[in-house]
């Protein structure tokens, strides 16, 4: 099956095991994609990525230091990102290694419903949408998001969206999910979802001890008075769960 909007898998040198599942999956459907390799900083940040990040940035935007993993995995993802643009892509699906593929995957993209003016979220963690913005999609149901979410490990994405993320992380200081506010940037989710992480990877994913060990964010008082609080606020008061 061909797609206009090219298949990303991002992996790492030496996860071959890793993400021979999916690539076994991705083969069966008959959908053909490209490997990426993303910037592996299990180690460390590469020293050749260390201009591209903003650790004082990211303390402040997020009130915690990010850990190197989640730094490489923005990283990973922005060159995603740029690679649709300098290859003149209208977009792309990217989707990370771990990820399990449902049975409706190849059905909806032979459709063309991935096709998306921005985001198009096919696994998502727990999630809010306003259940008067959506759209059918065949036996599927897109809600738009009411506020962000976390996962980026099955998504397509325009190539506008992936210069507006562009922008709002250069220097990386935020993590890959998600640098802005969904609803702003008119993501979406499809329900039932279309992807999934291996339950077995996610106390093995390369970011989750990593993680485990930073604080929690401390809430900055200063929210009370912003605008974007209080819309985030009444968002979330008039969506409704999605996806569980």
């Amino acid at each position: 099956m061909q797609t206009d909007w090219p298949i990303f898998v991002l992996t790492l040198e030496g996860d071959e095991e890793r993400r021979q599942p999916l690539l076994d999956q991705l083969k069966e459907m008959g959908i053909p994609y490209r490997l990426v390799f993303g910037v592996d900083s299990r180690r460390g940040i590469p020293l050749e990525y260390e201009s591209m990040i903003d650790r004082r940035a990211a303390r402040v935007r997020l009130s915690r230091s990010m850990t190197n993993g989640e730094f490489g995995c923005a990283l990973s993802h922005q060159l995603i990102y740029r690679l649709i643009l300098d290859e003149g892509q209208s977009g792309a699906l990217i989707l990370e290694d771990d990820v399990v593929l449902q049975k409706g995957f190849a059905s909806y993209l032979r459709e063309g419903f991935h096709r998306t003016a921005t985001l198009l979220l096919f696994d998502f963690g727990r999630a809010r949408a306003l259940p008067w913005q959506k759209e059918e999609k065949g036996r599927w149901i897109v809600y738009r998001v009411a506020q962000t979410v976390s996962r980026t490990s099955a998504y397509s994405i325009s190539s506008r969206s992936a210069e507006q993320l562009i922008k709002l992380n250069t220097p990386v200081s935020c993590v890959a999910d998600w640098p802005g506010d969904l609803y702003k940037l008119r993501a979406f989710l499809v329900t039932p979802k279309l992807a999934s992480q291996r339950c077995e990877d996610l106390e093995m994913s390369h970011l989750e001890l990593e993680r485990r060990m930073v604080s929690n964010a401390q809430k900055d008082p200063k929210r009370y008075f912003k605008r974007d609080y209080w819309q985030g606020y009444w968002r979330r008061k008039l969506s409704r769960p999605v996806g569980r």
